[in-house]
């Protein structure tokens, strides 16, 4: 019951009323129902080793790596450091994968925290940073601000196979395409394109591309089929099986974009997992990245 009321307390609550709200009740909660103290993680050790000088506007995201955050992107943002082992894990990952880079396609950017990290170990680097998300894109450019990053182009649209427009509702601040039965979301319709579109307009050709749609990701491939071909960028995919089903999609499309494209596919410790065997892998939201 109680379950069924916060979800649907979240579907007719406009998101920036919602976001506001869930943050005063976890202020509210830790200062009057403070949680039982549990042994700390290593990843929260370490996390609040590093922030112990932060101010309150500042996380420390790894060793040297400050950034001064949106009051709404600071728990986001600690997924990437210790909420969530597979999450920081996946952020590992990125900064070490992508040390030689210097020119980041950002799809699905939200908050913008890979943008950010992104853009912040280089300055020599650029991050073109993509959400279709009202909402999510305002954090994006405070953040993108606060932090005076320069080398960080923002682009509030949707990518996908085709230009036009999308019709998309809101779950949290997501913008989200895949089908929804439920009529009290909240709908908006942004604009669309493709990737390759994008970067021709910009003059802008990625050599790492990270990708987190909530299910759009056969079409943002697709989308990119020219410059998966022709400039063979590092790829970071985040797959929704599930909502990539209700896009009429399926991962055996995904999987054929990217053989052809020449991709080899792994787990975010390094495991290969054959391309043919995405499909059935059990997980319903799974990160892994691709090289060719």
């Amino acid at each position: 019951m109680i379950s069924q009321v916060k979800t649907f307390i979240r579907l007719v609550t406009p998101p920036f009323i919602y976001s506001a709200g869930k943050q005063a009740y976890f202020r509210m909660r830790d200062t009057f129902w403070p949680p039982k103290e549990s042994e700390p993680s290593a990843l929260k050790v370490a996390f609040d080793k590093l922030n112990e000088t932060a101010a309150e506007d500042e996380i420390v995201m790894r060793e040297g790596l400050r950034l001064k955050v949106h009051p709404d992107s600071r728990i986001p943002f600690e997924y990437f450091c210790h909420i969530e082992a597979e999450v920081a894990e996946e952020m590992d990952r990125f900064i070490e994968q992508t040390r030689d880079k210097t020119r980041l396609l950002d799809v699905g950017a939200l908050h913008g925290v890979f943008s950010l990290v992104f853009a912040s170990l280089g300055a020599d680097r650029k991050a073109v940073a993509v959400d279709a998300s009202p909402v999510a894109y305002s954090r994006l450019l405070y953040n993108i601000y606060k932090n005076d990053l320069k080398n960080v182009v923002p682009v509030e649209c949707a990518l996908s196979s085709e230009a036009g427009e999308l019709s998309m509702h809101y779950e949290w601040e997501h913008a989200v395409a895949a089908r929804s039965d439920n009529p009290k979301r909240k709908r908006l319709t942004m604009r669309k394109m493709t990737g390759d579109a994008l970067c021709e307009e910009l003059s802008f050709h990625p050599d790492v591309i990270k990708i987190d749609v909530e299910g759009h990701e056969v079409k943002v491939i697709k989308g990119l089929a020219r410059e998966l071909r022709e400039r063979k960028p590092l790829l970071f995919l985040e797959l929704h099986r599930q909502r990539i089903a209700d896009e009429d999609d399926s991962i055996e499309e995904l999987v054929n974009a990217l053989r052809s494209a020449g991709y080899k596919a792994y787990l975010n410790d390094g495991t290969p997992v054959p391309l043919d065997g995405l499909a059935a892998r059990p997980q319903p939201v799974e990160r892994i990245y691709l090289t060719p």
